[in-house]
């Protein structure tokens, strides 16, 4: 991943003018005459590129001061203004150094429009903690306990990290807690399933330059449980909400829910940390937004006038306790896992997972592939927690299923023999403003039940305006007995090591015959040039942050696409450049 230049300093600067803005109003036209008034002269006649960083800046700072007082509607019009001023609607692309002032522009814009980020769905476990874990929420410990986690951590040898370690009384009181009876054998057990899954996740990480301790996000989060849900509607081992999940590119609908596949999801909050220490310069404020969200996170700061973690955590009221707690459960974890039989943990770490990849190209029943192949269900299943029918997806570039290690041709032999399976059908409907769960499925004629389980929503969920809904249609999973004519598969053998390959592989050999499976004709097809794609915008986006999830810049974005300043609403079309 290509790191961002981050503005520091002048008047784009994060936290500059916080005392100024608590005194001014928080209507538009008093906070422009407030401006107005105060700015200077300038001292000579400017030029034209001058002039226009000018009204910029100036207007970057209205719309600054006016989300620091919570006017959000007018913060969006400032802001709107000042790229105006740099880029007007439909003009031609910023070039020269007014292009480095474009992007600065724009990644000052976006904290503080993170501001006014939405908080039923921001963040990832919504400020909780995982399921097998919610001691953690209010960690009790004895002075007595937290004196031997002390005397622990002293006596450790130099402890090697990619992340800055503090060690204080917050850290020692859940090393301690981890100790105790009541959370002993849950750590035990997670810090054993974490085998199976920090190889592949510290081999992401490292592939888009992350720190790899961050994978014991993960074991806060979820505990490596692929399958944990929190009653907000998280889901997987990095507890992502439907909003964010969908913000990453993770699918989720009545078939399939990608939040659950731990490699996938792993992908995306990689891109999600990045952005979050691109928005902090932080790693342990993007730790905290990442549970709670980057907007409260923010507010919070913003606020309390906080540094840095440690302050904003010593506020009473500035996040709530779980968040405050994230952090020194993070560190805490990384200690243990340096050296677990330390802390009195017996580990035996499970091994990395191990799975060959098939691409099907039409919907078969795990069933039949099972039966066929002398496997049972639950390998498929297992291995594919993603899935949330018995029945594979239809997708175009075809359906990567993994199975398990050296069962790939049994496999592809059952695919041969199954009949093509009919998997229930969805219909996208992009949400109005003013829509809720139930008016939806009204309007549709279906159960709200059903329409928040095809959404991987709860049925008291808010609906945001552009949000893409899936509604089900009436159909009943089924097979024909008549096999699809010429099935096509492909497979590829893979590990948690090397599963980042099965993803390229993937769209080239959905068309390979079964005959040839073994030999795969696509992996002799010269890689396709890279070619311009387009992205729908979703309720929440900015610019800034499609660019982080594509892997662009926002200045690349602007040179493509004809976008009026920051104006950019759901449902509008964006030309997304290829990576470079």
């Amino acid at each position: 991943m290509r790191r961002r230049r981050v503005w520091r300093g002048g008047l784009f600067a994060f936290g500059a003018g916080i005392a100024a803005a608590a005194a001014i109003s928080s209507g538009c036209a008093s906070s422009s005459a407030t401006r107005a008034a105060s700015a200077p002269a300038p001292a000579a006649a400017p030029g034209p590129e001058e002039l226009a960083q000018a009204r910029a800046t100036s207007e970057f700072e209205l719309g600054k001061d006016a989300a620091l007082t919570g006017d959000f509607e007018c913060a969006r019009g400032h802001f709107q203004s000042a790229v105006d001023a740099v880029r007007p609607a439909g003009g031609p692309a910023v070039t020269g150094p007014m292009l480095g002032f474009s992007l600065d522009l724009y990644e000052s814009i976006q904290r503080y429009e993170a501001l006014a980020g939405a908080t039923e769905e921001a963040g990832t476990s919504h400020g909780e903690v995982a399921p097998e874990l919610a001691d953690l929420e209010a960690p009790e410990a004895t002075e007595a306990e937290i004196t031997t986690a002390r005397e622990a951590v002293a006596s450790e040898p130099a402890i090697a990290s990619d992340v800055p370690i503090v060690v204080n009384d917050a850290v020692l009181r859940v090393i301690a807690a981890f100790q105790s009876p009541a959370l002993h054998d849950k750590i035990e057990a997670g810090l054993g399933r974490s085998g199976r899954y920090v190889p592949m996740i510290q081999r992401i990480f490292a592939e888009q330059g992350l720190p790899q301790d961050l994978a014991w996000i993960a074991f806060i989060e979820s505990s490596f449980l692929p399958h944990a849900r929190s009653n907000k509607a998280a889901h997987g081992i990095w507890q992502f909400m439907p909003r964010t999940g969908r913000e990453y590119g993770l699918k989720s609908n009545g078939i399939i829910d990608e939040r659950r596949d731990p490699e996938k999801a792993t992908r995306a909050a990689a891109v999600y940390l990045a952005y979050l220490h691109e928005l902090f310069d932080d790693w342990y404020l993007a730790m905290a937004a990442y549970n709670a969200g980057e907007g409260k996170i923010m507010r919070g700061i913003q606020r309390t006038g906080a540094k840095d973690f440690w302050q904003l955590a010593a506020n009473r009221t500035a996040i709530r306790k779980q968040t405050k707690n994230y952090v020194p459960a993070f560190l805490a974890s990384v200690l243990i896992s340096k050296n677990p039989s330390h802390y009195g943990f017996d580990v035996a770490p499970a091994p990395p997972l191990e799975y060959d990849t098939v691409v099907l190209d039409r919907p078969v029943s795990l069933e039949h592939l099972a039966a066929g192949a002398q496997l049972t269900l639950d390998d498929l299943q297992d291995l594919n927690p993603e899935l949330r029918l018995t029945v594979t997806p239809t997708q175009p570039e075809g359906y990567a299923l993994k199975v398990p290690a050296g069962s790939h041709d049994a496999v592809l032999a059952a695919y041969a023999d199954a009949p093509t399976a009919k998997p229930p059908s969805f219909k996208t409907y992009v949400a109005k403003k003013g829509d809720t769960l139930p008016r939806i499925a009204k309007r549709h004629g279906v159960s709200v039940a059903s329409l928040a389980a095809a959404n991987s929503l709860s049925t008291r969920s808010k609906v945001a305006r552009g949000q893409e809904i899936m509604i089900p249609e009436k159909a009943v999973v089924a097979s024909s007995r008549t096999k699809s004519g010429g099935a096509k598969a492909a497979s590829s053998k893979t590990s948690s090591s090397t599963s980042s390959k099965s993803s390229s592989s993937k769209s080239k050999s959905s068309s390979t015959k079964i005959a040839q499976a073994s030999t795969s004709s696509a992996s002799k097809k010269a890689p396709a040039p890279k070619s311009q794609k387009s992205y729908r915008v979703r309720s929440g986006d900015t610019l800034y942050r499609i660019a982080v999830q594509h892997g662009v810049t926002v200045a690349e974005i602007l040179a493509i696409n004809s976008v009026g300043g920051v104006g950019i609403h759901p449902g509008d079309l964006l030309k997304i450049p290829p990576k470079k």
